[in-house]
C-alpha cells in the first residue's frame, strides 16, 4: 500500500544527518553524569536484601524444547537456585544457575542464567527463584509449538536521555499484540553501549512489555561505542545478553542463528566499521558460517536480521553501503526470502535481485525507528517505498508453512505498510 504522512513530530526535535547526530551525542553524557555520581550513595542506602529484576528469556537454537532465562541484581546474591515444572505438574525439577559478573561504567552488574533443556513444544512453564536474604521471584512462558507464530519487530530504539519514547512505542505494540511469542530488536538498543545509564533506561523501559516473551537481541553500532565514544567491543551487550552459540572459538555469538515457529533467522553482525581492527578474521569467519548455516536449515522461510542496510543514506547521493554489500550475494544465493536492517531510523521497502527491482526478488525492509533520534535521510533508487523521515514506528510479522507477512504500524495502531510472501498460490487471496 502507498504510504501516507502519518503524525507530525515536533520541531523540538530537528532531523539531523547520522553524523551529525553523533557529534551531538556527547551532550547526553552529561544527564549519565548525575546518575553516575549519585549511584554509590543510592547503593549504600539500599538496604541488605538484593532484588532481581529484569527477568528475561534469550532465544535459543531451538525453541520448543529449550530455553534460555536470565535476570539481574546489583550484588552479588546468596545461593541462588532455579526451579521449574511444567503447568500442571507437582514435581519440580532445579536447574543449574550461572553467574556473569561485569561492571558497566564501575557499577557490578550481576547476570544469573538457567538453560533449560528438555522441555515439550507448545507448553506453559512456571519457574521461581529463591535465594538466601531476598525474596521469591516467579517467572512463566510458553514454549514454541512449531507452528504458526507472530513476532514484534522493534527499529533502533536508541534515545539520547530518557527512554519514554521507547517505552511509549514499546508498550502500545506490546498491548495490541498480546498473541506476539517472538520480540526482535534490530540493534542500536541504546545510544551508548557501554553506558550504564542507558541500559538502565532501556531495560526499564522494556521490562514490564517484553514479559516472557523469546526475545532476540541484534547487535548495532551503538553496542560498539565505549562510554567515551570511541570504538570498543561489544563487551556489554555480550554479557547481558546470552544468545545462542554459533561454534565459534573467537567470536561465539557475535552473530547467531535460531528457528522459531516455521521460520529459520540468521543474525548477522554487519559492524565492519567499528569491528574489523578490533576483531580481525570476523566478518570472514561469519560469510562461511552464514553459507553452511543457511545450507543446513530445513524451515519453510528464511529470514536475516541485521543491523546496517543496504544503503548508506549519509552519502550525496546515497551508495551501496560497503559494510553490507558483499553479504548480500550470499543471502540471495543461499536462499533468503526476507532481509530486515535498521540503523538509519527510516521505513524502506524494496523486492531485489542483485541490486535490481524483481517482484520475484528478495524481500528488503528498512525498519523504521522506535527511539527518539531523528535523522535527515534520502532516497535512493531500489527505495520502492520509503516513509517520511521522523515517523515513529514497529513491524509485526506474521508466518505459517505457505505465507510470510509483514506490517508497519505506527505507535497510534495506524497500519503503514504491509508484504506477504507465499510459498504456493492462494487461491482466496
Amino acid at each position: 500500500m502507498t504510504p501516507h504522512s502519518g503524525l507530525a513530530l515536533p520541531t523540538l526535535f530537528p532531523a539531523l544527518s547520522r553524523r551529525a547526530f553523533l557529534s551531538l551525542s556527547l551532550r547526553s553524557m552529561a544527564a549519565c553524569a548525575v546518575e553516575y555520581l549519585t549511584a554509590p550513595f543510592r547503593r549504600a542506602f539500599a538496604g541488605t536484601s538484593p532484588s532481581l529484576k529484569f527477568f528475561r528469556r534469550i532465544v535459543t537454537k531451538d525453541n520448543r524444547s529449550a530455553a534460555m532465562i536470565e535476570w539481574q541484581c546489583d550484588a552479588l546474591l546468596d545461593g541462588p537456585r532455579f526451579f521449574w515444572r511444567e503447568d500442571g505438574a507437582s514435581k519440580e525439577t532445579e536447574a543449574v544457575v550461572d553467574v556473569k559478573y561485569m561492571e558497566i561504567e564501575h557499577h557490578p552488574v550481576f547476570v544469573y542464567r538457567a538453560a533449560l533443556t528438555g522441555l515439550s513444544a507448545g507448553k506453559e512453564y512456571r519457574c521461581r527463584v529463591t535465594a538466601a536474604k531476598t525474596q521469591t521471584a516467579s517467572f512463566s512462558f510458553r514454549t514454541d509449538g512449531g507452528g504458526a507464530c507472530k513476532a514484534l519487530i522493534f527499529p533502533d530504539s536508541q534515545c539520547d536521555s530518557s527512554y519514554d519514547t521507547w517505552e511509549r512505542v514499546s508498550s502500545e505494540a506490546s498491548r495490541r499484540n498480546p498473541d506476539a511469542a517472538l520480540w526482535v530488536n534490530m540493534g542500536d538498543l541504546t545510544d551508548n553501549g557501554e553506558s550504564f545509564f542507558h541500559w538502565e533506561g532501556w531495560q526499564t523501559a522494556t521490562d514490564a512489555s517484553l514479559g516472557s516473551r523469546a526475545f532476540a537481541p541484534v547487535l548495532g553500532n551503538h553496542e560498539c561505542y565505549s562510554s567515551e565514544w570511541g570504538i570498543t567491543l561489544p563487551s556489554a551487550f555480550l554479557g547481558l545478553f546470552a544468545t545462542p552459540s554459533n561454534g565459534s572459538a573467537q567470536y561465539d555469538r557475535y552473530y547467531y542463528a535460531f528457528d522459531y515457529g516455521p521460520v529459520h533467522f540468521t543474525v548477522l553482525n554487519t559492524q565492519r566499521e567499528e569491528l574489523d581492527r578490533l576483531a580481525p578474521g570476523l566478518f570472514r569467519e561469519q560469510a562461511a558460517w552464514l553459507a553452511d548455516d543457511l545450507r543446513k536449515t530445513k524451515q519453510p522461510w528464511r529470514v536475516a536480521l541485521m543491523h546496517r542496510d543496504l544503503v548508506d543514506y549519509d552519502e550525496d547521493p546515497p551508495t551501496p553501503d560497503p559494510c553490507v554489500r558483499d553479504l548480500l550475494p550470499l543471502l540471495e544465493k543461499n536462499g533468503v526470502d526476507a532481509v530486515l536492517t535498521a540503523h538509519v531510523h527510516a521505513y524502506r521497502r524494496r523486492r531485489l535481485t542483485g541490486w535490481r527491482h524483481d517482484k520475484k526478488g528478495v524481500l528488503y525492509i528498512l525498519t523504521g525507528n522506535a527511539g527518539n533520534c531523528f535523522y535527515a535521510v534520502g532516497t535512493h533508487a531500489i527505495d520502492e517505498i520509503a516513509f517520511p523521515d521522523n515517523l515513529l514506528n514497529y513491524l509485526v510479522m506474521e508466518a505459517d508453512e505457505t505465507r510470510l507477512t509483514f506490517r508497519c504500524f505506527l505507535p497510534n495502531g495506524t497500519q503503514k505498510d504491509f508484504a506477504t510472501l507465499r510459498k504456493s498460490p492462494d487461491p482466496e487471496e
